[in-house]
């Protein structure tokens, strides 16, 4: 219990010192780690005077792996749907290629193959386990963490809102972007002296930037022309934030901004703005439900690209402490 509080308050500290730091979600995940288990072996276990037995951990697994399975299905149903409006096939696939990692873990877990199972007498397998959890945590800690950082940015009035760019169909705004602009639209109404900056550029497939089309968008909304600053130059996420920067900076010396995305993009965004030590809160609007299955895993993917080194890192201390601990015994 006491290890499950302090993991919280290092958690609360570290989120108030910095809530743009990655270490965040690693102190949020042994929080959850810790949290589950005092449930369940001080709360869940003597209630149903359950005994320990490998049965449940089993369980446990095969209920994971029928969210991702369902998960998985209710993606290949909204495929032709989500490449209809987005029209990437290969990124809408990627979530078809996690699921099938998950999906041959949890068979090893279940199955156990021998040669799985023999190869050094097991601990190949228990090793492949702890890896699997590990990657599994990160994703939800890391999903879990962007929608908390969201929540808490709607609370902070800013003198910019920041509109990333995204995909545009003709000279409209794609679906994905309009869930953008909409969130940055509620915010303009709650701060009617903040200037929108929609930042995104032509691409060689588009008759237009991104950052008109999001313009011409909020002014049919009722957004004033002269509370909007267009930003068309950025190719990219990052370049969208550097450019953005620099329009306010023109400004003022210290410029206070929002980040507007999708909820599954905040959490990368937010981590650019620390790195280009820019003052920021992110927020995220609401997607057409089939975006999400996708949109998720490419941004984990990318998460952990971004910070890769930890990741190995942090592997190869588990790997040395796991393989330390059986040679030891």
């Amino acid at each position: 219990m006491w290890t499950t509080i302090i993991l919280l308050i290092l958690f609360i500290i570290s989120f108030y010192l910095d809530f743009r730091q990655y270490k965040n979600i690693f102190l949020l995940g042994l929080f959850l780690i810790s949290l589950c288990a005092v449930i369940l072996f001080e709360l869940v276990i003597p209630t149903m005077h359950l005994s320990l037995n490998i049965n449940y951990l089993l369980m446990l697994n095969i209920v994971y792996s029928l969210i991702v399975i369902v998960a998985m299905l209710l993606s290949l149903l909204n495929l032709k749907k989500k490449i209809a409006n987005d029209g990437k096939f290969v990124t809408n696939m990627i979530v078809l290629g996690y699921g099938a990692f998950i999906l041959v873990n949890f068979l090893i877990l279940v199955f156990k193959p021998d040669i799985v199972i023999k190869f050094t007498n097991g601990l190949l397998f228990i090793y492949l386990s702890i890896l699997f959890y590990y990657l599994n945590l990160m994703f939800i800690t890391q999903n879990i963490y962007s929608w908390l950082i969201s929540g808490m940015s709607k609370r902070k009035k800013r003198r910019y809102i920041i509109v990333l760019g995204a995909g545009i169909i003709g000279d409209k705004v794609s679906p994905i972007l309009q869930a953008r602009l909409d969130k940055a639209i509620k915010l303009k109404k709650k701060n009617l002296n903040a200037i929108i900056i929609v930042s995104g550029g032509q691409g060689p497939d588009e008759i237009v930037s991104e950052a008109e089309a999001m313009r011409n968008y909020l002014v049919y909304q009722g957004v004033r022309a002269e509370d909007i600053i267009m930003e068309d130059q950025s190719t990219n996420t990052e370049e969208n934030l550097i450019n953005s920067y620099k329009i306010m900076q023109k400004e003022e010396s210290n410029p206070l901004a929002t980040i507007v995305s999708n909820h599954f993009h905040i959490l990368r965004a937010s981590f650019l703005a620390k790195k280009l030590q820019m003052n920021a809160t992110v927020t995220g609007g609401s997607s057409k439900y089939y975006f999400y299955p996708n949109a998720y895993v490419r941004e984990y993917i990318a998460i952990l690209y971004m910070f890769k080194k930890t990741h190995i890192i942090a592997l190869i201390i588990i790997t040395i402490l796991f393989f330390g601990y059986n040679m030891m015994n």
